[in-house]
């Protein structure tokens, strides 16, 4: 089996994006050091054991307000990072797993189950053997103008995401299938048009803004808000994939994130489905 690294990076999965692609290897943890600090932020790196001597593989890619980077360590390690002004990172991994804490809260990722550097908050991550992830940062001011947009006012306090993000369904599964094809070059036409790029980086913004748990998401999704698109096309997207499976309501409410009521209502209003979603493959045929 090939190393993980070699998976990632050379099986496909973050291909070489030219020019505005940067790659740091290192044996000397003081340069890591040094590096991340001026990339990413003040963060503090401890390796625990001594069986593996240090190594590291970093890329990073600029986009217009999304940087995506791939990580790698070979021996375990703590890393604490504690920024003074909002960051968002949203981390995922092909395979393994990794403890994160943040006050009050201990999760662990793995594939299914990602974290969201949420803010302002202090991070602690204790990594494997071998580690690796997938890294986004979305631009603290991108983030603060699409929710402006989204409410219609101006925002005075920082966003603050719940740091667990559930990759199996709702917006988490959407989010995780599109910056997978970013990151294995599968949208290579829209990374050579600014403007293609900039519409898949705003569909991400408002995805995550309405999609995932933050201070102000009783805001954007409050009470007399419809189902948003996104929620439709997750359910939509879990029918087709589980044609072979008896669904109820129940299910695809669950899949959604919303009630059985109003997806129901959706699905008759806007596809003519009046048995309900669970019945809306069989209309298509």
């Amino acid at each position: 089996m090939l190393h993980v690294e070699q998976d990632a990076l050379a099986g496909g999965f973050f291909k070489g994006f030219g020019s505005k692609q940067k790659q740091f290897k290192s044996a000397d943890l003081d340069e890591l050091r040094f590096v991340l600090n001026r990339e990413v932020g003040p963060q503090r790196f401890e390796i625990q054991g001594r069986t593996r001597p240090f190594s590291t593989t970093i890329k990073f890619r600029q986009l217009n307000d999304l940087r995506l980077s791939f990580t790698w360590f070979a021996p375990a390690m703590v890393i604490s990072s504690l920024s003074a002004a909002p960051y968002y990172s949203l981390y995922f991994r092909l395979s393994g797993s990794s403890e994160y804490r943040v006050p009050g809260r201990i999760f662990v990722t793995s594939p299914s189950c990602g974290a969201f550097w949420p803010g302002m908050q202090p991070v602690q991550v204790r990594t494997n053997e071998n580690w690796h992830v997938f890294g986004t940062r979305f631009s603290s001011g991108a983030i603060q103008a699409e929710l402006s947009h989204l409410l219609g006012r101006e925002i005075v306090r920082p966003v603050d995401f719940d740091p667990m993000v559930n990759f199996n369904h709702g917006a988490g599964r959407i989010i995780k299938r599109m910056l997978g094809r970013l990151y294995a070059g599968q949208n290579e036409s829209e990374l050579e048009s600014g403007l293609g790029m900039r519409q898949i980086e705003r569909s991400l913004f408002t995805l995550v803004l309405e999609g995932l748990r933050h201070n102000y998401s009783k805001f954007v999704n409050g009470p007399e808000r419809s189902i948003a698109p996104w929620q439709v096309r997750t359910v939509e997207e879990f029918i087709l994939e589980n044609a072979d499976q008896p669904l109820s309501l129940g299910d695809l409410a669950v899949i959604g994130g919303v009630s059985g009521r109003s997806l129901q209502s959706t699905f008759r209003r806007h596809r003519g489905c009046w048995s309900g979603p669970d019945t809306w493959v069989t209309q298509r045929t």
